[in-house]
């Protein structure tokens, strides 16, 4: 069990540090806040930690507060996902204000 959570901490932490480097790289120190509510009900698909909701391929992820984080299924799917990652590992934290949305959509 530790080694697993050793290697999402890590992992997430990689990707944190990419989404960090490319905010820079791109001038833009902070993130904005998006207010995307979630989807309620039928078509879409609520996963078991409500956490995040699919439809045909596409997944829209919030963080532990309710603040929508990024979208699975776009160019920067790899990076979404390890951001989720860390969102599930760290307790309560609101990521979704400190992920820069004109980079990961």
């Amino acid at each position: 069990m530790k080694k697993n959570t050793l290697r999402a901490l890590t992992f997430s932490g990689i990707a944190a540090c990419a989404v960090i480097g490319a905010a820079a790289t791109a001038g833009t120190a902070s993130a904005d806040h998006v207010n995307q509510p979630k989807p309620s009900g039928p078509p879409w698909s609520e996963s078991r930690d409500g956490l995040t909701y699919c439809f045909e391929g596409f997944c829209d992820n919030w963080d532990k507060l309710d603040n929508y984080v990024c979208t699975t299924g776009a160019p920067t799917a790899l990076v979404c996902d390890a951001i989720m990652v860390g969102v599930r590992v760290l307790p309560p934290m609101n990521i979704g204000d400190l992920v820069p949305h004109n980079i990961i959509k």
